[in-house]
């Protein structure tokens, strides 16, 4: 039996127009080998056509916590999947981002060792997981809803990827971060935890040697960039 691979998003909400999601799949697409399913976690069914097929939430908050529907019994109904977000830019490859042990993830550009809560911290861009062994972030989180909830206006929360960090640092949950060089920070660059003098210099804006995807955390939006081999992959 052919084994294929299954990418997610999530798109609730009208922050994200439909044709991120299209350019996902696009990108997805172009840089992968063999078959894949591609699904999006969704509040509005009928935005999407096959071979986009999408997961309906109900209830959905229109906002970063929508996320951890990745993660509640019974959403996905495969048991792996790559995780990507909307505003990601695939430059290469991404076949060796699949079939790895445990909870992968990026991470943290800016605080990787000591993130706002104090303990590693991950960017959550991109995930690769299995679902049914991951019921304990949907727990984790709507059980201290409350408390993660009241840290949403401090500055640098980032609320879903605050939440994973905590679940990855306070369980022994197999936590196997992708390889930094893989994946980049258009803002930042390859580097973790590098504090940048001059923020108005964007330090990811040419593709590392191994470079597979580069994330657009904040702004700009790849939209919004001049960068040729941008314009060239985000299509």
């Amino acid at each position: 039996m052919k084994s294929v691979k299954n990418i997610v998003c999530v798109n609730t909400g009208t922050k994200y127009s439909k044709d991120y999601v299209n350019i996902l799949y696009n990108m997805v697409s172009r840089n992968i080998s063999g078959d894949f399913s591609f699904y999006v976690i969704t509040d509005q069914k009928d935005l999407y056509t096959r071979p986009i097929k999408p997961i309906v939430i109900e209830n959905a908050e229109q906002s970063w916590w929508d996320k951890f529907h990745l993660f509640a019994p019974n959403t996905l109904p495969r048991d792996e999947y790559l995780y990507l977000d909307l505003d990601v830019v695939i430059v290469d490859n991404i076949d060796k981002l699949f079939n790895r042990a445990g909870f992968s993830i990026i991470r943290d550009f800016i605080r990787p060792d000591q993130g706002l809560l104090g303990n590693k911290e991950y960017n959550s861009s991109v995930m690769y997981f299995k679902p049914k062994e991951c019921i304990g972030i949907w727990e984790w989180f709507k059980n201290n809803e409350e408390h993660w909830r009241s840290y949403q206006d401090q500055i640098h929360f980032f609320g879903d990827q605050n939440v994973i960090s905590e679940y990855l640092n306070h369980y022994e949950y197999y936590c196997n971060p992708f390889p930094d060089e893989w994946i980049w920070s258009y803002k930042k660059g390859v580097e973790r935890g590098k504090t940048a003098g001059d923020r108005s210099r964007m330090f990811g804006d040419t593709i590392p040697p191994e470079g597979k995807i580069c994330v657009f955390h904040g702004k700009p939006n790849p939209t919004e960039v001049d960068t040729d081999w941008v314009k060239e992959n985000y299509r």
